[in-house]
């Protein structure tokens, strides 16, 4: 593979994925409420392997998984057509958590 051949990084989709890390981060920061919110739209694993070359993916993959481990924000998704799927977060109250 010739420096001709590198991969095609489309900055606008980069600008995506970065843009769903911080509507989470508002989710989580209870900016919505209770509210769904959208963060984002697409084939978010392949995009980011696509667009983050080498050890920036890891960080991107990284950052999205501290957030999915966070007890309070629940995730899902909604396949849209064969091309994609919506990606949302809600916070939600954790009622199980035992008061001290």
């Amino acid at each position: 593979m010739s420096g001709g051949d590198k991969k095609y990084v489309d900055e606008w989709l980069k600008g995506k994925i970065k843009g769903g890390l911080d509507q989470i981060k508002l989710v989580a920061n209870n900016n919505y409420g209770d509210k769904t919110c959208l963060y984002y739209s697409g084939h978010l694993h392949k995009d980011i392997l696509e667009n983050f070359p080498g050890k920036s993916s890891k960080k991107i993959f990284k950052q999205y998984r501290e957030y999915q481990n966070n007890s309070d924000l629940v995730f899902y998704q909604n396949k849209f057509s064969e091309h994609g799927y919506d990606y949302y977060v809600r916070k939600v109250k954790n009622e199980t958590k035992q008061s001290a």
